[in-house]
């Protein structure tokens, strides 16, 4: 009886069923994440550079890498409903380079390409142009998340996706709403928090 007792407690753990036991990130829907779950719309916001003034301000901590909403390098991955409407507005909050945004395949490190092009765009989904808008402009993304599976988030500007300039997206069947987690692991403690 005791063994089947333990194995039961084993099971909930590796189930996460336990609570206070977290195995992973949860996610939650930020401010810049807008759900109208009856129109099966989402509207997204993206800052790129968002907080770059505050990297700067502690010392220039991290001021060699580009964000969107304070995230880099796969530490974020928004995910949306399959079959949702998406609507994007991407600003660029950077005073030192321009930026864009689009949906691509996920990329492994090797693999990058030094720059991305409207060809590599998924669903056609890209600002315009490519090589990124100015400081405090802002561009609008819409699409239809057709299809199950993971994606970038990255920008198109030249080596800017090998520097880290993405995040991850990903579309799921049977979600009722958009949501992003953080992924802890690859967030250092040292850093800025992300847009809220």
């Amino acid at each position: 009886m005791a063994c089947r007792a333990h194995i039961t407690f084993l099971a909930f753990i590796v189930l996460g069923l336990l609570p206070g036991i977290a195995l992973g990130a949860e996610p939650f829907v930020p401010s810049w994440i807008k759900n109208v779950p009856a129109a099966k719309t989402v509207a997204i916001e993206i800052v790129a550079d968002w907080n770059q003034v505050e990297r700067y301000r502690r010392d220039n901590i991290r001021t060699d890498i580009i964000d969107f909403n304070g995230y880099w390098g796969g530490n974020l991955t928004i995910i949306v409903p399959a079959d949702w409407s998406v609507e994007i507005t991407f600003i660029n909050g950077s005073l030192s380079f321009p930026h864009s945004l689009m949906v691509t395949r996920v990329y492994a490190q090797s693999e990058m390409p030094v720059k991305l092009t409207a060809k590599d765009a998924i669903w056609g989904a890209h600002t315009d142009p490519p090589e990124g808008i100015k400081y405090k402009e802002r561009r609008q993304l819409n699409f239809v998340a057709l299809q199950a599976g993971k994606y970038f988030l990255a920008c198109a500007r030249q080596t800017h996706l090998m520097d880290g300039h993405w995040i991850g997206f990903e579309v799921r069947n049977n979600l009722d709403q958009a949501v992003a987690v953080v992924h802890d692991d690859k967030f250092p403690q040292d850093q800025p928090p992300g847009r809220p």
